[in-house]
């Protein structure tokens, strides 16, 4: 059974959670300060995203600035601007890493042919998510089968058959 509650232990309570709610808030604040301030010290967002627009992954370009993966996105999200920024710099970092597939290939030896097959492949792979509408493997279908209309035909060349046909073939 719940123990009854004072006044003065409820609004106890509420500072409790105001005070933390307060905490919390300045914890983001200084996170995002901090992400900031490095993030500045790279060059600015203009930097931040055209290492990204390079091919360059998110995790190796946040690596290099020692921000998490979540203060990263938390800092997208603070600005929508900068959400569309990404998505720009993804598509063109797809496009980077298709146009590295070739250098790759042109370069590699017969020895390192396997090697140089796998950094292709990889590199494909990942421009296909960043850059779906260029490089994605999704095909449209080369035949259009319309099978209403087929159903349909069929029924018409289907030859009818009267049932006392049907009766007079079974009783010979």
């Amino acid at each position: 059974m719940a123990k009854a509650q004072t006044l003065s232990e409820l609004a106890d309570n509420i500072v409790a959670r105001q005070m933390n709610q307060k905490e919390l808030a300045n914890i983001e604040r200084k996170e995002m300060s901090g992400i900031n301030k490095k993030i500045h010290a790279f060059g600015g967002e203009a930097m931040l995203f055209d290492h990204i627009s390079q091919g360059k992954t998110i995790d190796s370009v946040i690596k290099s600035l020692d921000i998490s993966i979540g203060g990263f996105y938390k800092w997208i999200e603070k600005d929508a601007k900068r959400g569309e920024l990404l998505a720009r710099a993804r598509t063109r970092g797809g496009r980077s890493l298709a146009e590295q597939t070739l250098e790759i290939a042109d370069n590699a030896s017969p020895q390192e042919a396997q090697v140089a097959k796998l950094r292709v492949d990889t590199r494909r792979w990942l421009a296909s998510k960043q850059a779906p509408d260029e490089y994605g493997d999704k095909q449209q279908p080369l035949v259009n089968i319309d099978l209403g209309s087929m159903a349909l035909d069929a029924l018409r060349k289907r030859s009818v058959v009267s049932v006392d046909t049907l009766t007079d073939m079974n009783t010979k």
